[in-house]
Formats: structure tokens, sequence, C-alpha cells
């Protein structure tokens, strides 16, 4: 209102500024006069008033201010969203978490389950492998571990031995039988033994030592079982020694049998072999050979030398003729050892 009134005033009177006409030298007096109260008014204003001074000159401070608050106020919102996110993801963790505890209740359930039963399959199987060992032990006590007149070994003594040579023989033939059974008895009974009591009477020890010391001719000695024993606890074996007359039946190199063989191929080369190891047997027993009292065996053909002979009589087409060789010289006690011959 001032302005418009000192405006309109200076207008009136037709003053001029700054070389303007006094119409707008009447509008800048207005203007400028305007301008003057107000700046008048903010400086009073400033003067009593804090917050006028707040507004005036604090406006870039409290802007600040504000961008700050705003910035943190997102950054807090930003922060809750992460914390929303995880805390879904703990209640997800925690309900598989729950689910997982669950599994592992009805998992060890199971297991204890699985150990009951296993506990009483174990109780189960050591009933019965008690059973097996009483089962087996009642067998044992039923089995033959050996047999009655069984050749356990030999020995020959040349005439004119010394009483110590003689000891030391013996000795020998005792250890060679002690071998000798527990071979047998272990292949028997499937089980590895150390040792097993033999007794050998010494009253006909004694005599036989004697015997031996005053012959003038080669004898032999065989330790035979005494009878037929059982496995068990009190498993003893006696020895039975028995002597004779030690003589020689067939020399290195002699034939011991011959036999003609057309070999018409009717039958198998092992065949032929056979029937000719058979007849040997009795034609070398008649002769004066002692066999074995269990098995009748008077001697060994090993493996190798007879599936060479199959062999080698398989190759040949024409009638043949057989010969058993000894390979070293034949005793009344033998055991026969032979090389078999083949002559187309």
């Amino acid at each position: 209102m001032l302005g418009d009134s000192l405006g309109s005033l200076y207008g009136k009177k037709r003053i001029t500024l700054f070389g303007l006409r006094p119409k707008r030298t009447s509008q800048l007096i207005t203007a400028m006069t305007g301008a003057f109260i107000a700046v008048g008014i903010l400086t009073v204003m400033s003067i009593f008033s804090q917050d006028v001074r707040t507004a005036l000159f604090g406006m870039k401070m409290l802007r600040q201010e504000m961008y700050d608050l705003q910035f943190q106020l997102n950054r807090s919102e930003e922060n809750t969203a992460e914390m929303r996110a995880s805390l879904a993801e703990a209640s997800a963790n925690l309900e598989l978490t729950g689910f997982e505890l669950d599994s592992m209740k009805n998992d060890k359930l199971i297991l204890e389950q699985e150990k009951k039963e296993l506990e009483a399959s174990l109780k189960i199987m050591r009933e019965e492998s008690e059973q097996l060992k009483h089962d087996l032990k009642a067998m044992k006590s039923d089995v033959i571990a050996l047999s009655a007149n069984v050749l356990l070994g030999q020995a020959a003594f040349e005439p004119g031995m010394m009483r110590v040579e003689i000891i030391s023989g013996l000795n020998a033939l005792k250890q060679q039988v002690r071998l000798n059974v527990l071979t047998k008895i272990s292949d028997q009974s499937f089980t590895r033994l150390r040792d097993v009591p033999i007794n050998f009477d010494e009253e006909t020890e004694a005599a036989l030592i004697n015997e031996l010391a005053s012959s003038d001719i080669r004898q032999y000695v065989r330790a035979l079982s005494g009878e037929n024993y059982t496995l068990g606890e009190n498993l003893k074996i006696d020895v039975i020694l028995q002597n004779g007359p030690s003589i020689i039946t067939y020399r290195k190199g002699e034939p011991v049998y011959r036999k003609f063989f057309t070999n018409d191929k009717e039958n198998s080369p092992e065949e032929i072999l056979h029937v000719f190891l058979r007849e040997l047997r009795n034609k070398v027993i008649s002769d004066g050979i002692l066999p074995d009292p269990s098995t009748n065996n008077v001697g060994t053909l090993e493996g190798e030398a007879f599936f060479s002979a199959v062999e080698e009589l398989g190759e040949i087409t024409e009638p043949v003729i057989i010969s058993a060789v000894a390979k070293e010289d034949i005793y009344t006690e033998g055991p026969v050892m032979i090389e078999i011959i083949f002559e187309e």
C-alpha cells in the first residue's frame, strides 16, 4: 500500500529517474518501496525470531539434513527388506531343519530296530555256531582219523650195523611215522594238527634192536597203525613194528613187467595204462613185493610221468609193447619205482 501511494505521488509530480518516463519512474518507485519494506520486515523479524533466522539462513542445512534423513530412511527400508528376506529364508531353513530332524528321528528308530534285529540274528548265529561245534565234535568222535594196518613208514637195515646206527635208523623211522600220522589225520579232519601222541612198544623195540644187531642179512622194518582211531580228545596212536628179510627182487634197469597191446583204438590211452598198472601191481606182489596192507598199493607213479606216458601212447598208431623198467634196485619192502617205455 505504501509503495503504491509513493508511486502515485511521484507519478503525479511527474518526477523522472534515470531518464525514465514519469509513469515508469512511478512503477520503479512502487517496486523499490515494496522491496525495501519486505527486506526491512525480514530484517526486523530475523533479529527478534529464531525461526525466521533459521528459515532464512539454515535452509541449505535443512535440505542436507532432509537428504540425509531420506537416505537413511531408504537404507533402513532396504535393510528391513533384507531382514525380511533373511527372516523368510531362516523360517524356510527352520522348517527344513525340523523336517530333517524328524527324518533323523525316524532314521534313528529304524537303526535301533535294525540293531535289535541284528543282535537277535547274532544271538541265533552264536547258538547255531555252538550247535555246529557240538555236532562237529560229535562227528569227529565217530570219524575214523586213521585206519588199522596203514603203512606209516619203513626203513632198511644192512647186516653188521652197530647198535648206535640201528637206534639212529629207528629214530629216523619214528620221525617219518610222526610226520605221516600228522599228515593223514590232518587231511582226514581238515584240521592242521601240531602233534599227536604216538606210542611205540619199548619191549618190542628192544627185541628188534637185538635182532637187527645180530642179523647177517639185510632186513626191513615197517611201522603200521595198530587199529582204527577216531577223532577225539583222547586220540593216541599205537604203532606196530614189523621186520623181515629184505631181498632184492628187481635190479635197476631191469624190466619189471612187459605187455603187448594191439593199440586198436577201442580203448583210450588212459584206459590202456590203467590196465597195465593194475596188472603190474599183481605181478610184483606175486614176485614177493610187500604192498601197503591198507591199500594194497606197491608204489606210486607221479602224475607228470603218467600223463606224459598217456600223451606218448596217444601218438603211437601201431601195435606196441609197454615195459615197466625199474628206476632203481627194488627190494622186498618196496616201493616199486618204475619208468614206462614204449616199443613199437
